[in-house]
């Protein structure tokens, strides 16, 4: 719990200090490249998703690493919120958020299609990783990661898994 705790603070801390560095430079700061991972489990129609301390769900992602793929980042960030290894199968679209508070920093994400291929699900510091169907998924997503499941269910629309954006990893 104590843990946790200093883990939300230092994110906090973490915007506000990009936050001050933006005022800085006069507004020049480039948003942050991150990446969201959607992983549809096909036998059962649920998500991956994680279930956040603060409450709602999130798909797994984060931050890009300086020198890092965004394809690596996606395999990071699910391998260290979920225990799971990914096959990234197709590029879904972008998405880009405003910082919306003084702890929160402005983003541009990319947002992947990927299949679990390895590992046993686990939980994190970032929350509960768990399966969840469209049902629970729409109840409890949390409001910015909406925008993430409207591209999915788009491209899975008009797709039909079509290579459009494959990548091999």
């Amino acid at each position: 719990m104590v843990k946790n705790l200093l883990y939300r603070m230092l994110k906090g801390l973490v915007g506000i200090f990009f936050n001050i560095l933006n005022l800085l430079l006069a507004g020049n700061l480039p948003p942050f490249g991150c990446v969201s991972i959607v992983i549809r489990d096909q036998d059962q129609a649920s998500y991956l998703v994680i279930e956040r301390p603060e409450g709602g769900f999130v798909f797994p992602g984060g931050f890009m690493r300086w020198g890092e793929h965004s394809v690596q980042t996606a395999q990071r960030e699910c391998m260290e919120e979920t225990g799971l290894k990914l096959k990234v199968k197709e590029l879904i679209g972008c998405s880009s958020t405003t910082s919306s508070g003084f702890t929160r920093m402005s983003t541009l994400t990319v947002i992947y299609y990927a299949e679990v291929v390895a590992g046993e699900l686990k939980n994190s510091i970032e929350g509960q990783a768990g399966w969840h169907d469209e049902a629970e998924l729409l109840e409890g997503l949390q409001v910015q990661q909406r925008g993430i499941l409207e591209h999915f269910l788009q491209y899975y629309e008009q797709s039909s898994h079509s290579k459009r954006f494959h990548f091999e990893n």
